[in-house]
């Protein structure tokens, strides 16, 4: 049986270990006992009318079904075990298990990374978890205060923005206020002694 993470660029993964072969044997034939593991005679019994006056046909539809029931289970079976890798994960199981063999046969002393039977798997899990979190936390800090000091960095360019805008407004303000002034004044003088000022100016043009 072919196992393996699902992909459509890579090839599915094919165990090769004995390990791999002999879980595959067995567990084709569970799937095939428990398909077929009922007699005809039980299977007559759920119809025994039919199954008395039309043997043969009963006999065709309990193969048929013997033979979907162990199709489905082999084909869902088939799906869950590629879902989770296992015929990798059981290829470097008998990869590990030959080469802690090989290990002890030579007289190889133990591993940091060897398994004992004395070792408390808790206290192993947290020797081996504990320096990777503390590496990630550091990470995580140095990202962190980079965070931080790009925020800062924004933080001031905006108040400097706002405060360049607020300047901006109050200078727009006083021209127009000014202009408002100049207009009201303009507004103020008298219609003639303009008129008047008017014709004089545009006849003193050469």
């Amino acid at each position: 049986m072919r196992q393996g993470a699902a992909s459509t660029d890579e090839e599915v993964y094919q165990g090769t270990s004995i390990r791999w072969k002999h879980f595959d044997a067995s567990y084709k034939l569970a799937a095939k006992k428990v398909s077929m593991g009922w007699s005809y005679e039980d299977f007559a019994q759920c119809v025994p009318d039919w199954a008395e006056s039309n043997p043969e046909a009963a006999h065709d539809v309990f193969s048929q079904v013997s033979d979907y029931m162990y199709t489905t289970i082999i084909q869902q079976g088939e799906t869950v075990l590629l879902h989770y890798n296992a015929a990798r994960g059981i290829d470097e199981l008998h990869q590990t298990v030959l080469d802690a063999k090989t290990r002890a046969a030579t007289g190889e002393e133990p591993g940091m990374d060897t398994w004992r039977g004395t070792l408390d798997p808790n206290s192993a899990v947290r020797v081996r978890v504990t320096p990777v979190l503390q590496e990630e936390k550091q990470r995580l800090e140095t990202v962190l205060a980079e965070l931080e000091a790009e925020s800062n960095e924004l933080t001031a360019n905006l108040k400097q923005n706002e405060d360049r805008r607020a300047e901006n407004e109050g200078v727009a303000n006083k021209l127009l206020d000014a202009l408002e002034q100049a207009a009201a004044t303009f507004n103020a003088i008298p219609e003639e002694p303009v008129q008047m000022w008017t014709i004089e100016a545009q006849e003193g043009v050469p």
